[in-house]
């Protein structure tokens, strides 16, 4: 069987820094969870911004 790679927490410091970044962005809390936001970015070894990104294009199907 092929063992998932886990992920640690996500620090409160880091989900305070989501929240943060995602409020610069005009995004709500209750749009994004920064926990989840943050555990993304965590779990993709990427930056808010290019999180950001991804998660656009994604969602977007790629038109962003």
């Amino acid at each position: 069987m092929a063992k998932k790679a886990k992920i640690k927490k996500v620090a409160n410091a880091e989900i305070r820094a989501a929240k943060k970044f995602l409020k610069s962005k005009g995004l709500e809390s209750d749009e994004v969870s920064p926990k989840k936001f943050a555990t993304a970015a965590k779990k993709l070894d990427k930056g808010f911004q290019e999180t950001l990104e991804i998660l656009a294009r994604t969602l977007s199907a790629g038109q962003v």
